[in-house]
């Protein structure tokens, strides 16, 4: 097939990546976050992928839990905090999905509507956040009104951390420490805190369940990871020049010529740009590989297109291939050029790209 712009997603860095997790978190379950398409992953691939080495699969809309489970029928898949009512508590019931409660008024809600198939929920304590999640005292009166009932499967808590990526990990262990003694005053119920971050610098909030999200995808947001266990990209996002330039000193480049060559100057073309997903705000200067080695961006990204200063390059031609984020260059410093981070980065890649799994 043809290709002008694609992405290259590697089951082999997916299950490498999921066995750091493990590695890190021996004792926790895995509960893999999919949602936004499994980070533009795709999430029924990822989910196929990681059978074997997740307990379960968390997403954020429950278009997304019906697509995840007409393909996986078996797995345990949670619904992250959403708007529920009584039609949707039972459209979860009979799709067999956990559910999140971060509000009082959803507790109530579920405690009032009869279910033919018993839920799992999970309790979400707002530890700082404060974006999500329940006060204490709102915590303690849902898992009453909810732990009586013969329709509520189990029980288990749940907070996200807002600081987990810091080097201080005061306010994190803080933080930590509301859920665990407000849970244990509750009794036995298991739960779950980490996200990625935490997984990484913060051992003692493994608890009964782990939640990986960016770290499966290749990028450790505390950039704290030994060596030895290296996160891998999954995804590479690749595509072919389709044109060369040379400008003369003074010339400018693209719309409005942001760049202007300061010397006779190369200029490729890439037929890539903000329709495919790449971010049309990346400044002059954002790197790309061309054949393994690294050029600049030079000029405005537009819909299809965007130019890159290859003046260092002189064996560059037509047809060669350039990495925009993946092996050699990670998204996370796309991003941190761009004034955004990955996961931004990946979700927004778009449906006329093509994507070829291996």
């Amino acid at each position: 097939m043809h290709r002008t712009t694609w992405i290259e997603l590697s089951s082999e860095a997916l299950r490498h990546n999921a066995s750091v997790v493990r590695q890190l978190a021996p004792k926790a379950a895995i509960l893999a976050m999919v949602k936004a398409n499994g980070y533009g992953h795709g999430a029924n691939w990822v989910a196929e992928q990681l059978n074997s080495q997740a307990n379960g699969f968390a997403v954020a809309r429950l278009c997304e839990a019906m697509h995840l489970r007409d393909s996986n029928p078996q797995a345990r898949i949670l619904l992250l905090g959403t708007l529920l009512d009584r039609e949707v508590l039972q459209e979860c019931a009979q799709s067999q999905l956990d559910i999140v409660i971060h509000d009082l008024a959803s507790a109530k809600l579920l405690a009032n509507t009869p279910l033919a198939t018993p839920i799992t929920v999970w309790l979400k304590l707002n530890i700082g956040m404060n974006r999500l999640g329940m006060s204490a005292g709102e915590f303690c009166d849902a898992h009453h009104f909810l732990n009586s009932k013969s329709h509520i499967a189990g029980i288990q808590h749940m907070s996200h951390f807002s600081d987990a990526e810091e080097v201080d990990a005061s306010l994190t262990l803080q933080q930590a420490k509301k859920l665990a003694e407000l849970s244990a005053s509750l009794g036995q119920h298991p739960i779950s805190m980490a996200n990625s971050a935490a997984i990484i610098a913060h051992p003692t909030t493994h608890c009964d369940w782990v939640r990986p999200g960016i770290m499966l995808y290749g990028d450790d947001p505390t950039q704290r990871l030994p060596a030895e266990l290296a996160l891998k990209p999954v995804m590479r996002f690749k595509s072919k020049i389709i044109a060369m330039r040379d400008v003369a000193n003074g010339d400018g480049v693209g719309y409005n010529r942001r760049w202007t060559a300061a010397m006779p100057s190369r200029i490729a073309t890439v037929a890539a740009g903000y329709a495919d997903g790449y971010p049309r705000h990346a400044p002059d200067g954002t790197p790309v590989l061309v054949n393994g080695q690294r050029a600049s961006l030079a000029g405005r990204v537009s819909m299809d297109l965007l130019t890159i200063d290859v003046s260092h390059l002189p064996h560059t031609a037509v047809g060669d291939e350039v990495t925009l984020w993946g092996e050699g260059l990670a998204a996370a410093e796309v991003g941190s050029h761009c004034g955004t981070i990955s996961y931004e980065l990946f979700t927004r890649i778009t449906t006329r790209v093509n994507r070829y799994y291996s």
